[in-house]
């Protein structure tokens, strides 16, 4: 019983580590140089560390300030990148984050749009919206 116990346990840390090294392998971190909205929440321009965790969500940190936000993720369609960026829709003078892709640490994944979004990109109809891309580390 006490073997049976310590092969559990051996499996159970062999087990958590290897999500741990997943969850920080799934990290971009990158300067946006402007302000942009995640959801219904707006983010100042500055260094942001984006982390995918393994229940289809995104933690969004702010390195320069106290600022998270966790947002839901779904996996973007397409080959898998070959540079890293992400991608904002431009609607007016809002930025709303789109697409986080980085082919060094596997993430390609496509944040929904918001009600937000919806709004804006309802709004400015009738002016051509844009995509925005910036490289990523």
């Amino acid at each position: 019983m006490k073997r049976f116990t310590a092969i559990v346990i051996v499996m159970l840390a062999a087990f958590c580590t290897a999500n741990r090294l997943q969850a920080q392998s799934q990290e971009v971190r990158v300067h946006v140089p402007f302000s942009f909205i995640v959801g219904s929440k707006q983010l100042p321009a500055g260094s942001y560390q984006f982390l995918a965790q393994l229940d289809s969500t995104i933690i969004i940190r702010n390195r320069d300030q106290p600022i998270a936000v966790l947002s839901r993720i779904v996996a973007a369609n397409g080959a898998p990148p070959d540079a890293s960026r992400l991608v904002f829709n431009k609607y007016g003078d809002r930025y709303f984050l789109s697409e986080i892709r980085c082919a060094s640490s596997a993430l390609n994944v496509e944040l929904p749009r918001s009600k937000l979004e919806k709004q804006a990109q309802t709004e400015h109809a009738s002016v051509e919206s844009s995509k925005v891309l910036l490289a990523a580390n």
